[in-house]
């Protein structure tokens, strides 16, 4: 006879990882760099580099903090970005806690899709 036990219900745990997409190599050098919390994938070696830069310098801000970039909420992802720099990283840590205000929700309570949806470019009517 076998018996299952049912599983309480824990708190949902954000796994959060940076991508960064370098689209400008026109080489045929196939650059990938992960990490834990994050994955830099294609650029010439100049745009790799840079983005390399800014998820160690991300990653070494987290470690002093104790923390994960799933342990942040938009706010202070933004303070983060501001901290090492990445104005691209501050503003899109910006448009999501927009996004969140406007639907008066809260991060935690978001799937991944809704998140990602928060942050695509608006549409544009293109019959305008």
């Amino acid at each position: 006879m076998i018996t299952t036990q049912q599983s309480l219900a824990r708190p949902r745990r954000i796994r959060a990882a940076l991508i960064g997409l370098g689209l400008d190599s026109y080489d045929d050098h196939h650059r990938l760099t992960r990490s834990d919390q994050s994955l830099v994938f294609g650029g010439s070696a100049e745009t790799h580099a840079q983005l390399q830069e800014t998820v160690l310098l991300m990653e070494i801000e987290l470690d002093r903090q104790g923390q994960g970039l799933g342990d942040l909420n938009p706010l202070e992802l933004a303070e983060l970005a501001w901290r090492i720099d990445s104005f691209e990283l501050h503003e899109i840590a910006l448009r999501l806690e927009a996004g969140l205000n406007q639907q008066g929700r809260a991060f935690e309570d978001l799937s991944a899709e809704e998140l990602t949806a928060l942050l695509a470019p608006e549409r544009v009517d293109v019959a305008q």
